[in-house]
């Protein structure tokens, strides 16, 4: 998949069809590079672009952070499709991240026993 930059700093993903946002920001670009390898959303990066610079840009607001996560994981609606399972898998597994080392949140003893069969 080709990417192109222009001058604004924006990295144009060529995959998705032009009426979607469709630009990964370079603050996003560094964001997802400071991320622990395993954990970069590459799927949902390239499919998704404009939900990779929200992450980014409410990386450092917990508060933000974990509302978007749930408005993206949870369907508040009712007619929501989904999204594919690569992409909700690193969605998953970034707002655990998120809520375990980047910002931990009060354990409840439902995370706890989580945490305990993933040992």
């Amino acid at each position: 998949m080709a990417d192109a930059s222009n001058s604004e700093g924006v990295t144009h993903v060529s995959k998705q069809s032009p009426s979607v946002a469709s630009a990964l920001g370079l603050a996003a670009v560094r964001w997802l590079s400071e991320l622990p390898e395993k954990l970069r959303p590459h799927e949902t990066a390239t499919r998704f672009p404009h939900i990779a610079n929200m992450l980014c840009t409410r990386w450092s607001t917990p508060m933000a952070c974990r509302v978007y996560f749930e408005e993206l994981l949870l369907d508040g609606r009712g007619d929501r499709k989904g999204f594919p399972p690569p992409v909700a898998r690193e969605l998953a597994a970034l707002k655990d991240y998120y809520e375990s080392v980047v910002f931990p949140t009060q354990q409840t003893a439902w995370d706890e026993l989580v945490s305990h069969s993933r040992g």
